[in-house]
Order: C-alpha cells, then sequence, then structure tokens
C-alpha cells in the first residue's frame, strides 16, 4: 500500500512534544508512515510504524541505544537499516520528513538511495547546543544535500545560513495550535490563578520562575500558580516550595496530559515562563508550544526574550518580556497584571487574535504541505 510520506521521530509518545504529534496526525493523515527509535506511549498513533528498538535482536535494541543517545549513525547494511530500508519501500514512500537535525541525519543517504525526497525539521538543542560542537556544525553542511530544512525561528535560521546552507533551502515555520474561534473568556475572581507549563529542565529555569512568583506574591498576596511538568529539576522545584513555605500558593502538578492542561488555561488569568539559555550547555527553546497555547486562550503571557519567545509575544500589546534571569522584573510584570483585570482581558484578547492570525495549527499545515511539495 501506497503511503507516501514517511516522518522519522526518535521518540514518539513524549508528553512534552505535541509538535511531532500534529506533524504525524495532520500533514497527511491518511498516507503517513512512522519510523521511531522508541514509543514511550504517552500517546498513540494509527498511522503504520517501525518501532526501532522493538527489533528482534537484543544486540540490535543494544546498537539502538546507542545510536541515539550518541546520534551515531548506522552502515548500509546494518540490520536496523535494512529493516528502514524494507519499511520505506513497501509503503512507497516519497517524501520523508526527519524530526531534530542531528537524530535525522542519519537518514539522509538512505533516502537519497531510494530516490525520495528528504527534508530536515529543527527545533531547539539541535540548532543551539549542538552547533557549539565543531562536528555537528561540519555535519550539518550535509543538508545542503537534503531537499530543504525547516526551523522554528529567525535566529536559528540566520544560524544555519552562517554555517553555509542554501538560504533557499531554509524555511521557518512557526508551530500551530488549536485556536478557538472566539477568545475564551476568563471571569473575574478574588484570587487571580497563573499557570506555567513545561519539562522541568534547565532551559526552563524553573526555580527562577518559581523565585518571581514567591516576589510577586508578596507583593500580591491573592494569587496561585499551577505549574505542570516534570523532569529532572521537580524535586528541586519541589524543595524551592517547601523551603519557602509556598504549598498553599503552588501545586506542582507534574505530567498531564494537554487535555488537562487546556483545563487549567481555561481556569488561568496569565501565563509564566521564564526560558533562558543553558549557562553549561548553550541548549535553548525553539518556540514554545506552551506559550502559543496560552496566547490561543486569551492568556496574557510574562515571559523572557528568548529564542523565537518575541517573535510570539508582543511587548505591552499580548504580553510582557524581561530579561533572561531577572526574576524582579518579572514579578513587577504579574503584579501589574494581576492588579489590573482589564488590562489582562485586552492582553489575552490581542493574544488570542495574533495566535489566530500567525500560529493556527492550520497555518503551520499549509506551510509544510507546500515547502514539502504534499498536496492531494
Amino acid at each position: 500500500m501506497s503511503h507516501r510520506f514517511a516522518i522519522f521521530v526518535p521518540s514518539a509518545g513524549e508528553h512534552s512534544e505535541t509538535f511531532i504529534r500534529r506533524h504525524i496526525e495532520d500533514l497527511l493523515p491518511d498516507e503517513t508512515v512512522l519510523v521511531t527509535g522508541t514509543n514511550t506511549g504517552h500517546w498513540g498513533t494509527r498511522c503504520p510504524t517501525l518501532t526501532l528498538d522493538q527489533l528482534p535482536s537484543p544486540r540490535l535494541r543494544r546498537r539502538l541505544a546507542t545510536a541515539m543517545t550518541q546520534k551515531l549513525g548506522w552502515r548500509p547494511d546494518d540490520a536496523p537499516m535494512a529493516a528502514v530500508r524494507r519499511f520505506l519501500r513497501e509503503h512507497r514512500v516519497e517524501v520523508a520528513l526527519g524530526e531534530y537535525l542531528d537524530v535525522s541525519l542519519q537518514w539522509l543517504p538512505l533516502a537519497g538511495e531510494l530516490g525520495i525526497r528528504f527534508f530536515g525539521h529543527a527545533h531547539g538543542y539541535d540548532v543551539s547546543a549542538n552547533l557549539r560542537e565543531e562536528r555537528w556544525r561540519k555535519n550539518y553542511l550535509r543538508y545542503a544535500e537534503a531537499d530543504g530544512i525547516v526551523t522554528i525561528n529567525e535566529i536559528s535560521r540566520k544560524r544555519l545560513l552562517e554555517l553555509g546552507l542554501p538560504p533557499a533551502k531554509v524555511h521557518v515555520v512557526h508551530y500551530g495550535v488549536d485556536v478557538p474561534t472566539a477568545p475564551p473568556r476568563h471571569d473575574v475572581n478574588a484570587t487571580v490563578r497563573c499557570l506555567a507549563v513545561g519539562r522541568m529542565v534547565s532551559k526552563k529555569a524553573p526555580i527562577l520562575l518559581l523565585d518571581a512568583f514567591r516576589r510577586a506574591s508578596e507583593v500580591f498576596p491573592a494569587m496561585q500558580l499551577d505549574y505542570v511538568g516534570d523532569g529532572p529539576l521537580f524535586s528541586a522545584a519541589h524543595d524551592f516550595v517547601q523551603t519557602m513555605k509556598l504549598q498553599a500558593k503552588i501545586t506542582l502538578h507534574g505530567a498531564r496530559a494537554n487535555g488537562a492542561v487546556q483545563n487549567l488555561m481555561r481556569d488561568a488569568d496569565m501565563f509564566l515562563q521564564h526560558s533562558i539559555t543553558d549557562p553549561a550547555t548553550g541548549d535553548e527553546e525553539g518556540l514554545p508550544v506552551a506559550v502559543l497555547e496560552a496566547m490561543a486562550n486569551a492568556l496574557p503571557v510574562v515571559a523572557t526574550r528568548h529564542a523565537g519567545i518575541p517573535e510570539a509575544v508582543l511587548e505591552g500589546a499580548t504580553g510582557y518580556l524581561v530579561d533572561e534571569g531577572d526574576t524582579a522584573s518579572m514579578a513587577d510584570r504579574i503584579v501589574a497584571l494581576a492588579r489590573d483585570a482589564d488590562r489582562r482581558r485586552n492582553m489575552g484578547r490581542a493574544g488570542w487574535q495574533r495566535a489566530g492570525e500567525n500560529f493556527s495549527r492550520e497555518k503551520e499545515r499549509a506551510a509544510l504541505l507546500n515547502i514539502l511539495g504534499l498536496h492531494h
């Protein structure tokens, strides 16, 4: 059976990778196959799927683990590559999209061998932290042989062009989210509810966000914070809440499915995100989907001038932006919004309108299909 379109992902089913799920479900829903290293199972797919860590040999599974963590490729005669070759031929794939430039690079020669048009899709660390390493700066030049590269903000496009990749092949496509046809209404209550969503990793700086909320709540006590996300810094966040005696004001929800996040957004009054460049690795955000979802839900956003965030959040119009690490200024902006329901409403409505015009799921899909040359 012909499925035309293949998507390569290092791992399917991740809570935090709703953008990959949407590519699988939205682009060509009846003509897509998936090749994934592993599947965490937090969400499923209906398309034909080849999961490489389910290949029968334990030796091959160990080889896969090494390849996925160290981003090594396989030789053309290795069994995982042979399995992928058979899978792509069986489904008569014509076009392939590789999620994350580093992991996807290993599939570029195979696509060339099979006459498949191949596109790499950058997301965050692959066009930030990886570019500190000479091997990736050199290896990414091989994408000149690809049919195109998609990235998620203007900063990363500039970096890829500085490497020497052809400008005509590097495209910016912002993520898309579901945008309601009318701006959601947020009732004014005595307690102002703040919401943060994101994996608790260094580049999302959960402790800095919690500290900004702590400072704000000292000035404006009638506030609550719901924080959704797990990750390696969750225990540090929990310790911060306990040490600062903020248990009555802050709820750490851990990981939650997108439906639960949407419910929290409907109940919230503003959205907070304190993204930074990881000082140890250089890892950065691309364009945080949670920020776009907050805008779509008519929430004013208080965030940092980081990576693609200023391409979404307009300072003073749809929210406020502060410098990375400046928790005092972030607290000031939180307090300003907490005190002014009309400002929250006006900024939220402006964010909803901007999301509809620039960051809708439909807009992302149309742009990607055009770049990929996939049309019915």
